[in-house]
Parts: C-alpha cells; sequence; structure tokens
C-alpha cells in the first residue's frame, strides 16, 4: 500500500478496490496525510465511516489540530451523499463544477493542489450504478488540473453489481488502476 502511495503524482485519476473497509480507510488517511504535507488541501468523502471518526482518527493519528483545517478550508470530510447527491439524486455536471471551483479556491489560497478520496460504496447501496458508472465516464482518464483522486470501491460492490464490460469501462477511464484480480 505504502509503496504504490509513493508512485502517486498530481493529475492522478485512480480507480482503487478494496476487499476491506480497514484496507480502504488505512489508505485513505495515509494518502490524505501525504497530500497535507505537500500543501495539498484533502478531501474525504464516504458513507462507511462517520465524520467525526474520521476527525478524531485524522487528530489522533497525525497529532494535527483537524477542527482549525478544516475551517481554513485544508481538509474537508463530507458524506458521500453530500458530496455527490446532496438532492437525493446525482447531478454530474453540478459536482463537476463543484470539483473545478474547489481546485480553484485551493490554489488562490496558495495551495499545490488537492487530494481528493471518493468512497463511491453510497453509490451502490442507493442504487444508482447506472449514474456512477456515466459519472466516471465524463472524468478525464489524467486530470489536467493540480488534483489527485482515488476512486475507491468496495470488491463486493463490483463483484455484485458491476459487469466485465462496465469494469473495463471504468478501467479506461483512470490513469491509474489498483484492482487485484481484474
Amino acid at each position: 500500500m505504502a509503496q504504490r502511495l509513493q508512485t502517486i503524482e498530481q493529475g492522478n485519476h485512480i480507480i482503487a478496490v478494496y476487499p476491506s473497509k480497514e484496507e480502504k480507510f488505512n489508505e485513505a488517511f495515509a494518502f490524505l496525510k501525504g497530500g497535507l504535507e505537500r500543501n495539498e488541501v484533502v478531501v474525504m468523502t464516504t458513507t462507511d465511516l462517520p465524520t467525526d471518526d474520521i476527525r478524531a482518527r485524522m487528530k489522533n493519528e497525525w497529532q494535527l489540530n483537524v477542527v482549525e483545517l478544516e475551517s481554513r478550508g485544508d481538509i474537508i470530510i463530507r458524506t458521500t451523499k453530500e458530496a455527490y447527491f446532496p438532492d437525493g439524486i446525482p447531478n454530474i455536471q453540478r459536482t463537476i463544477a463543484l470539483w473545478s471551483t474547489l481546485v480553484e479556491n485551493c490554489l488562490s489560497k496558495g495551495k499545490r493542489g488537492m487530494r481528493v478520496f471518493g468512497d463511491m460504496n453510497a453509490f451502490f447501496k442507493s442504487g444508482f450504478t447506472k449514474e456512477l458508472l456515466e459519472y466516471e465516464s465524463c472524468l478525464e482518464q489524467r486530470f489536467n488540473f493540480p488534483i489527485i483522486g482515488i476512486c475507491a470501491y468496495d470488491s463486493k460492490d463490483i463483484n455484485n453489481n458491476v459487469t466485465l464490460e462496465q469494469i473495463r469501462q471504468l478501467q479506461q477511464h483512470h490513469s491509474t488502476i489498483w484492482m487485484e484480480g481484474y
């Protein structure tokens, strides 16, 4: 895990499939901590871990004032629903505009870029598999602005909800693929 995190660079649009929540979140926290160390704004979206638990883990593991960093906009923690479908259904154009605005804001504050760990599990739980695939296929394979994104998938979601052809489609829209067994 740590080794592959060292190979990432700005512009990477990564698809990662995790066999367990523990592995997913261990990598998420390592990935995001690396972004803070490089003067990047870090964003975590998930519904698999309560936001208070995320803050507590960041505070304990990173020994940082998470509340202060959030108030400055250096750390952004949202549920997947808040980030991707706050109105109850996904809106691809609004989400893309949100990411663009967040990147512009972080650059205007003197940050090097942005690092996003987006947990896609809530799309499957909410019945938005089709919308998720549409969203992913609207994004560039490699971002042409200073962002590194990990689109995090649970292996059970891939195994139970996505066809082999859809897996290939997902792979085509990501510059880096961390999918053992696919």
